[in-house]
């Protein structure tokens, strides 16, 4: 059904994207937040699900402070993603002359960054995370009792 002017159907879809909580529950590994520029959302969301971790809720366009930022929220096990991330973000400084950064943020203290992604070298970063993030074990399967 298309609404008026015929945004519904794109609408719902974004929505639907920006809110996906279909893996909040499940999984393992280090739990954190990114936040960084609205115009990346979908690549960076795509370069941490094909380095096998997990964006288990996003937003593509939020606002702090008056200002309009995207949100990850991230689980995962291991990192061959950060430094995926880090190619694709100096390739697309070089393409756009559009200087961008990426904060990361601990369960803890939602408020304040914990760290400046442009400060700090993928291996940094990663030692960050293992060091300071929670890390959620694998739920142990539950056996049902033999009758």
């Amino acid at each position: 059904m298309v609404s008026f002017l015929g945004r519904r159907k794109n609408r719902d879809e974004k929505v639907r994207n920006s809110t996906d909580t279909s893996d909040a529950g499940r999984g393992s590994g280090y739990r954190f937040t990114m936040k960084g520029s609205p115009r990346h959302y979908d690549d960076v969301r795509n370069i941490i699900h094909a380095g096998g971790g997990t964006v288990y809720f996003g937003e593509a366009l939020t606002y702090e402070r008056g200002a309009g930022v995207a949100l990850w929220r991230v689980r995962c096990e291991g990192f061959d993603w950060l430094p995926r991330l880090y190619e694709w973000w100096a390739e697309s400084e070089r393409v756009e002359p559009i200087n961008v950064t990426f904060h990361l943020y601990l369960p803890s203290d939602l408020k304040y960054p914990a760290l400046d992604l442009r400060q700090h070298t993928p291996a940094e970063v990663e030692a960050f995370i293992r060091a300071n993030a929670p890390y959620e074990p694998a739920p142990l399967a539950v056996a049902s009792p033999r009758r």
